[in-house]
């Protein structure tokens, strides 16, 4: 298929990139930004523009891979489905739901498709956690924890993501980066039901910048189902690609996923006969994700699961963590911390 890349972004590029070694073309590439722009058209050897709908309209492509900054995504998001073209948007999806609301619900009403790629659909701690709920071995779920803790927000200053640590332009820090993927995967296994924020914590303690390091939000489903998901800036530099966590815990059985000494990942199934070590078979994690969704365009599917409506959902208990932790003191600091840009 004929795509464009709307923005450099943090993982526009590799989007893109993901997008070639599938065998498709990429025919032009957008950033609003003359040097991150330069450097997409000298990868893609492909005509470059500073608007979403100067690319759109010149190349005519198939589908768009969309990741621009926090608050321009739902103008991008906006230019594709005003042509009805489909896209892939990546995380974080806007600064806050209210920005992104208005053209996810005019996408749905086009009909035009939409897929997220977000990674934890297509891990095998998620696919081993799905498989026990449908076949009744987990039991109940009564809880979900994740932890995704990745290096500090220094990474980010010589590149051209560096408005990612700007909370005018990103929202916050790394809940408004990193927290999509923990809570789409809540809102995987709890489906539709309510969810209340009753705990959370943001704290710029480690580094003392003016966006978080480290961010924790407790959730409650009505019916008892327990959330409690981690975001973090704080991981040492350089030592592994993070500190990642899943935890399942049903009535019957409790998955965890651990790492060995050579950081590889296990999976293991707790009952009361013993520990179990589950597979580890992943459908191959963002690029999977890309993968299908370029492939559920090309055959001609309308639906895709996660969608841009799923992204709304996440960007509302994003907020709901956020405004919590920003009501006291004691939960967000304590160094002074940024504003975000006004939610509309």
């Amino acid at each position: 298929m004929r795509l464009v890349l709307l923005s450099f972004s943090h993982h526009g590029r590799g989007m893109a990139q993901t997008a070639q070694r599938f065998g498709h073309e990429i025919v032009g590439v957008m950033d609003a930004e003359e040097v991150p722009r330069q450097r997409l058209v000298d990868d893609f050897q492909c005509p470059g523009f500073n608007t979403a709908a100067s690319c759109l309209d010149a190349t005519k492509p198939d589908a768009a891979l969309v990741a621009g900054k926090h608050i321009e995504m739902p103008s991008l998001v906006g230019a594709c489905v005003d042509r009805r073209v489909p896209y892939l948007l990546d995380k974080p999806f806007a600064d806050c739901a209210s920005r992104l609301r208005p053209v996810a619900e005019a996408s749905e009403k086009h009909g035009v498709f939409s897929a997220l790629t977000l990674p934890n659909r297509a891990s095998s701690i998620v696919s081993v956690a799905q498989k026990m709920v449908e076949d009744g071995s987990l039991g109940d779920l009564v809880l979900y924890n994740s932890r995704l803790n990745n290096g500090p927000p220094s990474r980010y200053d010589p590149t051209p993501s560096s408005w990612h640590n700007d909370p005018q332009i990103s929202g916050g820090g790394s809940w408004g980066v990193e927290a999509a993927h923990g809570i789409d995967t809540f809102l995987q296994f709890v489906g539709d039901k309510p969810i209340t924020v009753v705990g959370a914590v943001m704290s710029n303690a480690t580094h003392q910048r003016c966006v978080e390091d480290i961010a924790m939000g407790i959730l409650r489903t009505d019916d008892g189902v327990t959330g409690i998901i981690e975001s973090g800036y704080c991981y040492p530099s350089g030592a592994r690609a993070g500190d990642h966590f899943f935890r399942f815990v049903g009535t019957k059985a409790s998955v965890f996923q651990q790492y060995n000494t050579a950081g590889e990942a296990i999976i293991e199934i707790h009952t009361t006969d013993g520990v179990a070590i589950a597979e580890n078979v992943s459908r191959g994690g963002m690029q999977g994700i890309i993968d299908e969704a370029l492939s559920a365009i090309s055959e001609g599917r309308r639906a895709f699961e996660p969608n841009i409506l799923t992204a709304v959902r996440v960007l509302e208990v994003q907020d709901a963590v956020y405004d919590f932790a920003r009501k006291s003191t004691m939960t967000n600091g304590p160094h002074p911390m940024g504003t975000p840009a006004p939610r509309p």
